[in-house]
């Protein structure tokens, strides 16, 4: 895990001991990095089957804790979303939400099916995910995290998701228009 100075986003090799240095660390768990996002003020680093926190305030005092968990799916690194500061994401088997303990499945409702490259977009209390089946069929589901209710929406291959005011954006991969 690397951070580069601060202020200086291309400097990855300042080692100086002082508060603004660059940062680098070896973690010791298999596989590729599959996600990362700061939640709640710390920095998530998502292997398919663990979770890096990162605590600290500067360089030399900074501690990565490693748990064993569901991590993000490998391809699904778009789905990472935070409604309501639980942060919402794809691991290989569900969807999970994640409140800063540890992961928990949500997705039940969505049946046995299995599902792959996802993306994801919070929007007001709701998570919106478009993931492809086995099939290779997409589709788009939304959560509403107040009600605990899982709603499907409509059969579309999502590129990428944007949320801005009151308004939810998505740009159709297979006509690369962008709809409402």
């Amino acid at each position: 895990i690397y951070a580069s100075k601060l202020g200086d986003f291309k400097n990855w090799n300042c080692f100086m001991g002082i508060s603004t240095d660059s940062y680098a660390a070896s973690v010791g768990t298999d596989g590729v990095f599959t996600g990362a996002v700061t939640h709640l003020g710390y920095p998530l680093f998502f292997k398919e089957k663990c979770m890096h926190k990162v605590f600290g305030n500067y360089p030399s005092n900074y501690q990565i804790q490693t748990t064993a968990c569901r991590g993000v799916q490998r391809g699904s690194e778009k789905s990472l979303a935070i409604v309501n500061e639980v942060l919402y994401y794809k691991s290989t088997m569900a969807v999970c939400a994640y409140d800063g303990s540890l992961p928990t499945e949500i997705s039940s409702a969505l049946g046995e099916n299995l599902y792959y490259d996802a993306v994801g977009c919070a929007h007001g209390n709701k998570y919106y995910i478009d993931m492809k089946d086995r099939a290779g069929k997409w589709n788009l589901f939304v959560y509403d995290s107040a009600k605990g209710m899982w709603h499907k929406e409509e059969d579309t291959h999502v590129q990428s998701f944007c949320s801005c005011r009151d308004e939810l954006y998505f740009i159709d991969a297979d006509s690369k228009v962008i709809k409402t």
